[in-house]
């Protein structure tokens, strides 16, 4: 008999893994989202845009809802998730009761794909999410 896949139960057990070989909290919510990213298959969502920022962009507001805002020097994104409500699948697992520290999965989610997607390095900052209090959950991303 297949067992059933938990997401939940392997999340954690990423989280514990990079906990156990000596990473900080950030470090092992990288880990975290390095596993979602793997398991939502983005790298093949995203190779279409590689290179191709306004193609991104317009994919994630057409696909998600996403309104994304440039800065006036093209030299960060505000994205929101224009959603209200988290739809992180492990707040929704445990009914919304967890620190708001698992929001720096999402921004290091973010990161990855921008980062894939821009071919350098960015940064992505949680300004404002549903854990903490927000309408929706926004990051901004510094190209």
């Amino acid at each position: 008999m297949e067992k059933e896949f938990d997401f939940s139960a392997e999340w954690v057990n990423h989280l514990l893994q990079g906990l156990e070989n000596g990473h900080d909290k950030e470090c092992a919510l990288k880990n975290c989202a390095d596993f979602h990213y793997r398991m939502n298959q983005m790298d093949d969502a995203i190779e279409p845009y590689i290179g191709n920022l306004e193609g991104f962009i317009s994919y994630l507001e057409n696909t998600y809802g996403w309104i994304v805002t440039c800065s006036e020097d093209g030299g960060s994104l505000l994205i929101d998730e224009n959603k209200d409500v988290c739809v992180c699948p492990i707040v929704n697992k445990v009914n919304g009761k967890v620190s708001p520290l698992l929001c720096e999965c999402s921004s290091c989610y973010a990161k990855k794909m921008f980062s894939k997607v821009c071919r350098k390095e960015v940064s992505a900052v949680v300004k404002q999410s549903i854990l903490r209090g927000g309408k929706s959950c926004i990051y901004e991303i510094k190209l």
